[in-house]
């Protein structure tokens, strides 16, 4: 008797547990969220704590050196810098323990579905710790500039509506952190390295292929093309289609460049974000 009481209720367990993993509840979603900003909180106020400081330091070695005035790019320029960092350091901070044998099992057993799991874990990553570290070193640099406008001279403040060059490469910052998330939940030791690995990987694969393509496919009207322009110097993927030729590669170029658009700013941003659902959706400890 008692056996078959245990039975129900595992089933009972089993079946809310099903139907919690399939549904979305905003009430669950937001005592979630406030539990973990407040476990988390200290890691955010540390990482935001650490480049903050570091701007400070700077500012102190000049003002004690009477080292040169900076002017606000370069100071917008480590404004990117430490938020893209924090982007991507986000996920193995916060979550490096999500698959972990052991630890991992706490997290799995909250009340709540998977859906909202990964909705919270991409609010403190994408969201919360970026934008906080953003503010922070902002903060302290608009305090520097009111102190002492001879070392640095202007806000930063008011140069952050040039959004092109500001925040440009926000996108590209943005699908290389998904990037790093999937891979935080993927590999469950030597984490970083096996994300920055894999993702050099990619890069070389499609490289190679894409040299391939060019160099054997179309080796004679490369090697006119070469004759043609003295320097062939590929940047960004947006110059691709400004290389003039014969016709046969220039087309090809063109295709590259809008299948290059599609793939870095559809496929993958996609697969990141699937494989980690699937991933947080499947694990098994």
């Amino acid at each position: 008797m008692q056996y078959c009481l245990i039975n129900r209720q595992s089933d009972k367990f089993l079946i809310n547990r099903t139907v919690m993993n399939e549904t979305f509840s905003i009430n669950r979603y937001s005592k979630l969220l406030k539990k973990e900003l407040t476990e988390r909180a200290p890691i955010i106020i540390k990482i935001a704590g650490i480049f903050s400081l570091l701007l400070v330091g700077y500012w102190l070695t000049i003002l004690l050196f009477n080292g040169d005035p900076v002017s606000i790019y370069p100071r917008i320029t480590y404004l990117r810098f430490a938020t893209f960092l924090t982007m991507v350091i986000a996920p193995f901070n916060l979550y490096k323990d999500y698959n972990h044998p052991k630890k991992g099992i706490d997290y799995v057993i909250l009340p709540a579905s998977v859906t909202e799991k990964f909705l919270n874990m991409l609010t403190n990553t994408v969201i919360f710790m970026p934008l906080i570290t953003f503010s922070s070193i902002l903060l302290v640099d608009s305090v520097l500039s009111t102190i002492t406008p001879s070392i640095f001279p202007g806000y930063v403040i008011t140069s952050l509506w040039e959004v092109e060059k500001t925040f440009g490469g926000f996108i590209a910052f943005l699908i290389f952190q998904q990037g790093c998330i999937f891979g935080n939940f993927l590999f469950r030791k030597n984490k970083i390295f096996k994300t920055l690995l894999s993702g050099a990987g990619i890069y070389i694969a499609l490289a190679l292929i894409v040299v391939f393509l060019i160099s054997v496919l179309f080796k004679e009207q490369f090697v006119a093309m070469q004759n043609t322009h003295s320097v062939i110097k590929i940047t960004n993927l947006s110059q691709l289609g400004s290389i003039t030729g014969s016709g046969t590669l220039t087309g090809f170029l063109k295709g590259l460049q809008y299948f290059s658009y599609i793939l870095f700013y559809g496929i993958f941003p996609a697969g990141f974000l699937a494989g980690t659902f699937y991933k947080m959706k499947t694990q098994q400890y």
